[in-house]
C-alpha cells in the first residue's frame, strides 16, 4: 500500500499523490509548466524579501469545518516538531515566525530570503489538533473513507472548494503482478492505472477495444548515477566515456516504444528554468574508447575478453529496471567496461545508495517541479553522511564550489529571471562534470477503460484530474 497518507509524513510517491487528493495544499504545481497556482490560498503577497502574507479562500474541510489560518499554522508547526518525525522538517525550519492576522490571513516570516518559498506552500493542510495516526481529514476533493491491507476507499468531499466532484467513490488497489493488473483492466474490474504497465505490453494493449492509452510529457528523470568517490569514476573522462557509450535513442525506441524525451539534465524541456545550452553526449563508442585511453584505462588485450574497467552496477528488483540495467551493461561492455548488474529489494538498494555503497546505479526521480531540487541533488551540503543520513540527495558525492554558489544564488535571487540565469549556468556546469548521466524523461502513460473520461496525465504524475473523471455506459 502507499504508506502514510498524512501530508506531513507521506514520503512515498503514491502516498504523496493520494495525500494531495485528500488534503488540499495552499499552492500547487499541478500544471504543464510547473507554475505555482493558488489552491487553498486565495493569494500570497510578498511583503519583503523574507515575509509573505497568505490570504485563504473560503474553504471547508471534508467534515464541514472552515479552513482557518490557525490550521495552516498548526500544520507547519506540527511537522517542524520532533514528535512528528516529518521527512520535510528541514525544509520548514527556515520559517522564523507565523503570525495570525485573522481567521483567513497569516503572515510567514523566514529566517532569510528564499526565492522558491511559494512552491514550498505545496503542502497539504490538516485541521488544528490532528495528530499523527488520527483519522485523516483534509480539504481536497476526496475524503478517506476506509483503508485496509488490500485497498483504500476515497469518497467525494461535498464541501470541496473546486466545485462538484464527479466520482462518488474511488477505490485504490495495489496489484503487484503485471499480468493480473492488465487482466483487471481488460476484464473490467479496474478502470485506470498510471505508469505501471511495462512498455513492452503497451503495443498489445493499444489494440484492445476495451482500453485506451493516453500519454503526456513528464518532468520525471531516469538517470545513471555514479559514485564520484570511486577512484575510477572521479575522473570526468571516465564519466564522459560512459555517457558516450550509452545509446539512449535506441533504448527509448526499443524499451519505451518512443514514449520518452532524451534528457540533457534534471529539468525537462518545457520547464520554465530549462536550458538546452549544454554539452551533449551522442552515442559514440569510438569517442568513449578514446576517453578511456586518455584516462589511462587502455584495452589490456586488444580483441580479447579482458575489460578495461570492472564496475558494480546496482538496481532495484523491479523487472523493467533490471532489464534496463542489463541493456546499459551490454552497451558499456562494447567499449570495454564490464558492469556487473546486481538487483536488490528496493529498501536494501536505496539504503546502499544513500550510504554510498555503490559504483553505478540507475534511478528515477519524479516531480522535479521546482529547480531548487538541484540543490538537494548537487550541493555539497546535501551529501548524506553517517551523522546526517537525510542531508539530501547528493548521493554521488559531487563537490563543486562554483555550483554551490550558483545553487545558493538560485534560492536567494529576487526574481525569476535572475534565478533562471543562475540555473542556466548550473545546468551547463553539471553537463560538463556529469555527476550523473541523464538518460530520458519518460512519458506519463495512462491505461484506462474506454468508458472512463475526464482524466488526463500531468507532468508531475499526480492524480489531480481524478476528481473530474467519470464513467459512461458503452454500447455492447
Amino acid at each position: 500500500m502507499p504508506g502514510d497518507l498524512d501530508p506531513r509524513l507521506a514520503a512515498t510517491a503514491y502516498g504523496s499523490k493520494i495525500a494531495h487528493l485528500v488534503c488540499a495544499p495552499l499552492v500547487s504545481l499541478d500544471n504543464e509548466r510547473s507554475e505555482p497556482q493558488m489552491e487553498l490560498a486565495e493569494s500570497v503577497t510578498q511583503e519583503d524579501e523574507a515575509t509573505y502574507l497568505v490570504r485563504l479562500r473560503d474553504a471547508r474541510f471534508s467534515d464541514g469545518r472552515p479552513v482557518r489560518a490557525q490550521d495552516v499554522r498548526f500544520t507547519i508547526e506540527s511537522l517542524r516538531g520532533p514528535a512528528t518525525r516529518s521527512p520535510f522538517r528541514s525544509s520548514w525550519e527556515r520559517v522564523e515566525s507565523i503570525a495570525i492576522v485573522d481567521d483567513r490571513t497569516l503572515r510567514l516570516r523566514l529566517r532569510e530570503p528564499h526565492a522558491p518559498f511559494l512552491t514550498d506552500l505545496d503542502l497539504g493542510i490538516v485541521p488544528e489538533g490532528l495528530r499523527a495516526g488520527d483519522p485523516l481529514v483534509g480539504a481536497g476533493p476526496f475524503r478517506l473513507a476506509q483503508r485496509d491491507a488490500s485497498a483504500l476507499v476515497l469518497e467525494r468531499n461535498p464541501h470541496y472548494f473546486g466545485g462538484a466532484v464527479a466520482p462518488r467513490r474511488v477505490i485504490v488497489r495495489v496489484i503487484r503482478d503485471d499480468n493480473a493488473r492488465l487482466l483487471a483492466l481488460v476484464g473490467g474490474s479496474a478502470d485506470l492505472t498510471q505508469n505501471t504497465v511495462p512498455q513492452t505490453l503497451l503495443a498489445a494493449l493499444a489494440k484492445s477495444p476495451r482500453v485506451k492509452l493516453t500519454s503526456g510529457p513528464s518532468n520525471s528523470l531516469t538517470y545513471l548515477g555514479m559514485n564520484l568517490d570511486d577512484p575510477a569514476l572521479r575522473d570526468v573522462r571516465v564519466r564522459r566515456a560512459l555517457a558516450h557509450a550509452i545509446d539512449r535513442e535506441r533504448i527509448v525506441r526499443t524499451k519505451l516504444a518512443g514514449r520518452a524525451v532524451l534528457a540533457t539534465g534534471m529539468l525537462a524541456p518545457g520547464h520554465w528554468a530549462y536550458s538546452g545550452d549544454v554539452p551533449r553526449y551522442a552515442y559514440d563508442p569510438a569517442r568513449a574508447r578514446r576517453l578511456l585511453d586518455d584516462a589511462g584505462l587502455r584495452d589490456p588485450d586488444g580483441d580479447g575478453p579482458a575489460p578495461r574497467l570492472r564496475l558494480s552496477y546496482k538496481t532495484s528488483s523491479n523487472r523493467f529496471r533490471v532489464a534496463l540495467a542489463r541493456v546499459l551493461a551490454r552497451q558499456l561492455a562494447e567499449v570495454g567496461i564490464e558492469a556487473e548488474v546486481r538487483s536488490y529489494e528496493f529498501a536494501t538498494f536505496f539504503d546502499d545508495v544513500r550510504k554510498g555503497n555503490f559504483q553505478l546505479v540507475t534511478m528515477q526521480v519524479t516531480e522535479v517541479g521546482e529547480p531548487q531540487y538541484l540543490h538537494r541533488f548537487f550541493h555539497s551540503s546535501s551529501i548524506p553522511t553517517a551523522a546526517r543520513p537525510d542531508a539530501g540527495n547528493n548521493r554521488w558525492r559531487y563537490r563543486d564550489a562554483e555550483v554551490d554558489r550558483l545553487l545558493d544564488e538560485g534560492r536567494r535571487a529576487p526574481d525569476r529571471e535572475a534565478r533562471r540565469a543562475a540555473y542556466k549556468v548550473v545546468q551547463r556546469r553539471l553537463a560538463e562534470d556529469l555527476p550523473i548521466v541523464p538518460l530520458y524523461h519518460e512519458d506519463n502513460v495512462v491505461v484506462a477503460r474506454r468508458a472512463l473520461r475526464g482524466y488526463a496525465p500531468i507532468p508531475n504524475a499526480r492524480f489531480t484530474h481524478l476528481w473530474r473523471a467519470s464513467k459512461r455506459r458503452l454500447a455492447q
